[in-house]
């Protein structure tokens, strides 16, 4: 099946517009069923520096836990197809951290409060200690002493951390081991076509209903010849980006290259200041015997 290439910007923010979709890929992800799902439009964006993009969405969902309860929270997903500055991905955390949104207390009335965050990076680069295709970053409360784990919860902490998801696109594996793996497959770019970086040809298992809508959606993008000339605009960023770093990365080898030089003529200098001092203080216990011998001369001839 002929599909757009998923992990193109333009691709994947067309795909996660389906909130029925969205709602339906958070919820394989998180192993909890998000009930309801509002994506804030101001909050989608391509954030682009330096010619890369990080394609960051900002959801308000509302999950229902193990035990029934249901949690309003904020769930980031961020997805960036190159590594660069981590610093970028922690920018949009912080911003999270100060949002507020109404809150239903233990007395029936509605209030202002920050909601607890769930972030989930979405990367089309493999991260070298990570073998993994999808990790969870949990967090446990533990008696630092006893070590034992606490099996209790307080909102006070629960504000000030979060939970992660990274999912590396390119270490899934080709055979599906879970749903959650199989829904993912259709990102897995070992289905990219040779003949056309813009699209694959899927062709792993599709009896999933939520991977069929997906697929669909996703065999429309191609047809688009919208979102095809968007991806090719994608692709003159990337090759502009490429041949930049390019550039600089000559520059850097230049100059790493004069520093080299540098540092060997300086080490040449230090070899024969050494190797001078050395003759000097040769020289210098040379003399210092001689002056003892002609000493030593001088009272013998004394003597007779």
């Amino acid at each position: 099946m002929i599909i757009a290439n998923p992990l193109y910007d333009v691709v994947f923010k067309y795909l996660l517009e389906d909130l029925e979709i969205a709602r339906g890929l958070l919820s394989a992800i998180l192993g909890e069923e998000v009930q309801a799902l509002e994506v804030k439009p101001q909050e989608t964006a391509i954030e682009t520096g330096g010619g890369l993009n990080i394609l960051r969405f900002d959801f308000k969902a509302v999950v229902r836990k193990a035990d029934g309860s249901l949690h309003k929270v904020l769930i980031e997903l961020q997805k960036a197809k190159k590594a660069f500055d981590v610093s970028r991905f922690r920018k949009y955390l912080g911003e999270n951290y100060r949002k507020e949104d109404n809150v239903l207390t233990s007395s029936d009335t509605s209030e202002k409060r920050a909601l607890p965050i769930i972030t989930i990076y979405f990367l089309g680069f493999p991260l070298e200690n990570i073998p993994a295709g999808v990790v969870k970053i949990n967090r446990e409360y533990r008696d630092v002493v006893t070590q034992e784990v606490l099996n209790v919860r307080d909102e006070f902490v629960e504000l000030l951390t979060h939970d992660s998801y990274v999912i590396q696109v390119r270490r899934l594996p080709k055979d599906a081991r879970s749903e959650l793996e199989r829904i993912l497959q259709v990102f897995s770019p070992i289905y990219q076509t040779l003949s056309d970086k813009h699209q694959y040809d899927f062709r792993g298992e599709v009896e999933d209903a939520l991977l069929q809508k997906m697929l669909q959606r996703l065999g429309r993008a191609i047809a688009s010849d919208e979102i095809r000339d968007k991806m090719e605009v994608e692709d003159e960023i990337e090759r502009i980006f490429d041949r930049e770093m390019q550039k600089k990365q000559a520059i850097i080898n230049e100059q790493q290259k004069r520093l080299a030089e540098q540092e060997t003529l300086l080490t040449e200098q230090q070899q024969r200041a050494e190797a001078e001092k050395q003759r000097a203080d040769q020289e210098q216990q040379k003399n210092l015997t001689l002056l003892k011998e002609l000493e030593e001369l001088k009272k013998q001839l004394g003597r007779t």
